[in-house]
């Protein structure tokens, strides 16, 4: 990315889809949890679920600027690029929790994702968004 403006923008659009993918993965993880009484581990895994749909639509429309529609490829390669993620925020989250059980749901929340945070960035710059490569040309 060129300029210091669009390196700048680039990252404000990555934050800033990430605390929208906060707000929907704390929405779903109360509700689940008061709403449903589901304990909260359980809670969980459906909340980031839904938070990485919203995030790949965030990032790839704001983020990366990907044009075209969305693609079932493209969300595998960001599915794929976001394990390694999910399973730092969710770790941070169960082992603040079991460590802390009085912590709240939301401050625990809140640490998985930004221990993440890298991870995904990562993840999706270098494979989920990266820019297609072409096949060389056939050789005469």
């Amino acid at each position: 990315m060129a300029g210091g403006a669009g390196r700048a923008r680039h990252i404000l659009s990555f934050g800033l889809t990430g605390l929208g993918s906060f707000g929907v993965d704390l929405a779903v993880l109360l509700a689940l949890r008061h709403g449903l009484g589901l304990p909260p581990l359980v809670a969980r895994l459906p909340a980031i679920a839904t938070a990485m749909v919203f995030g790949w639509l965030c990032n790839r429309r704001f983020t990366f600027r990907i044009a075209g529609r969305p693609r079932l490829a493209e969300f595998l390669r960001y599915s794929a690029a976001s394990g390694l993620a999910v399973a730092v925020n969710y770790l941070t989250f169960a082992a603040l929790l079991l460590a802390l059980p009085r912590l709240a749901l939301a401050a625990a929340a809140f640490a998985g994702s930004v221990a993440a945070a890298g991870v995904s960035y990562l993840g999706y710059r270098h494979f989920a968004f990266r820019p297609a490569r072409r096949a060389p040309p056939p050789a005469p």
